[in-house]
């Protein structure tokens, strides 16, 4: 295990929490963000404790067995962009839904459909980061047509590095069990620029943020007939803290390139698409498109 080489792309608050707990656990780490020779993560988390790790550059991670994609969409193509490895196993952490096509054209079969859920961690600078979440992250994912052995692999990584993951055998399912809650809590808490808390704390921002659920799970059922129950997806938001934020909502609020389009719009479009009513999402996509133009 210790000769295994694992690239991140992407060291923002998913990447460096990555980093950090594989490197912790004495994985090779390497990122294709350029960095200093040799630079230290610092991980501050609630779950994991205090951890730190070295992790070094490699412009193409040419020579990864395995690689995390967690840039965010509007970097992603600037991000693959010299990335030239034709043999490791990519598993994506972006939010949203436009990405699966870009890395699909150009990783091919080596792209796995993975998500990774239930979890809140932020870049404070350039070395730190924070994991919020008093729990362990969740990931789901679809193996796809990978061998037994690549499988047992990975099932391996995510339990040294005390990650808990659950296999979906249907790859939609994988994609829009966290699509339906993280567009409707991203799109409210980019909206009123608050946290979970006070969403929930008002009548009229928790029914809102249920008619977004609502709808979302309406889409999903007429384009792929998934069955999601929004009483099972609400109880997964309630255990989620009143504290939580969404980085939508802090990218809006910078007034940096955010994933407003790949996180709510593309909701937005799918619903045109197939001919099915989103009323609220569409009138929160178009103001937030507004003041992001603003």
């Amino acid at each position: 295990m210790q000769k295994f080489n694992i690239g991140i792309i992407g060291l923002g608050g998913i990447g460096g929490l990555l980093a950090v707990l594989l490197g912790n656990k004495n994985f090779k780490v390497f990122t294709s963000k350029k960095i200093k020779k040799n630079s230290v993560l610092y991980l501050k988390s609630k779950f994991y404790g205090n951890l730190k790790t070295n992790i070094k550059y490699d412009k193409n991670l040419k020579k990864m067995d395995l690689i995390f994609v967690c840039s965010k969409y509007p970097y992603l193509q600037k991000n693959l962009k010299f990335i030239s490895n034709s043999k490791a196993l990519i598993i994506p952490f972006l939010n949203g839904l436009s990405h699966f096509e870009i890395l699909k054209k150009k990783f091919g079969k080596k792209l796995l459909t993975s998500t990774i859920g239930k979890v809140e961690s932020k870049k404070v600078n350039k070395n730190k980061f924070i994991h919020v979440s008093s729990d362990k992250p969740e990931v789901l994912i679809n193996f796809g047509n990978i061998n037994k052995k690549q499988k047992k692999l990975l099932l391996k990584i995510f339990k040294i590095i005390d990650i808990k993951i659950k296999v979906i055998k249907n790859r939609n399912k994988v994609i829009w069990i966290k699509l339906i809650r993280l567009s409707a809590i991203s799109a409210m808490t980019s909206l009123y620029n608050c946290n979970l808390g006070k969403i929930r704390n008002s009548r009229i921002k928790f029914n809102k943020l249920n008619s977004l659920l609502k709808e979302s799970v309406k889409l999903s059922k007429k384009i792929f007939k998934n069955d999601f129950k929004i009483n099972e997806i609400q109880k997964v938001i309630n255990n989620f803290p009143d504290e939580l934020t969404t980085s939508l909502q802090r990218d809006i609020a910078l007034k940096k390139k955010s994933e407003l389009e790949t996180q709510v719009g593309s909701l937005v479009k799918l619903s045109n698409k197939y001919k099915v009513s989103l009323p609220t999402y569409k009138k929160i996509y178009f103001r937030l498109k507004k003041n992001e133009k603003n």
